[in-house]
């Protein structure tokens, strides 16, 4: 396969010409490399500060049961794959709680009252959950992902 450079002639190989990207992409990579990994710049605090995890597993699915099912297996497998850890020795402790849909909030609030120091809570939520616990989630300063 050939390409025409020039206006002499098609006598140019594909490729043969260096490409105009390769020196700013060179200078890129030199202006990056002093910089920090993002897993360095994660350790802002002491690397032994334990991180405490609140995992609520809702009991009364009905037929979504298996995928709730496979979901907290998923999640406790990749916890044991990292030995319970987060970017570099930051021990995390996991607390868990099971719930019906009801009685939610009463056993989020019970849980965020006997265990302290609490970062996450992390759970499966669907619209009407999350406005629910919105107002909890406000009083003991959490952060929640679903």
């Amino acid at each position: 396969m050939s390409v025409c450079w020039r206006r002499r002639g098609c006598s140019a190989h594909f490729g043969s010409r260096p490409s105009a990207a390769a020196p700013c992409l060179v200078l890129l990579l030199l202006l990056l490399l002093p910089l920090p990994p993002h897993g360095a710049a994660v350790q802002a605090a002491d690397p032994y500060t334990l991180v405490k995890i609140l995992i609520v597993r809702q009991n009364d699915l009905g037929p979504l049961t298996p995928m709730s099912t496979a979901f907290y297996a998923g999640l406790r497998a990749s916890l044991k794959t990292h030995v319970y850890t987060y970017a570099r020795d930051v021990p995390l402790d996991i607390v868990y709680s099971r719930a019906k849909l009801a009685g939610y909030v009463n056993a989020l609030e019970k849980v965020m009252q006997k265990e302290e120091g609490i970062l996450t809570l992390l759970a499966q939520f669907g619209d009407a959950s999350v406005m629910e616990v919105r107002s909890t989630l406000n009083r003991f300063d959490l952060v929640s992902f679903a």
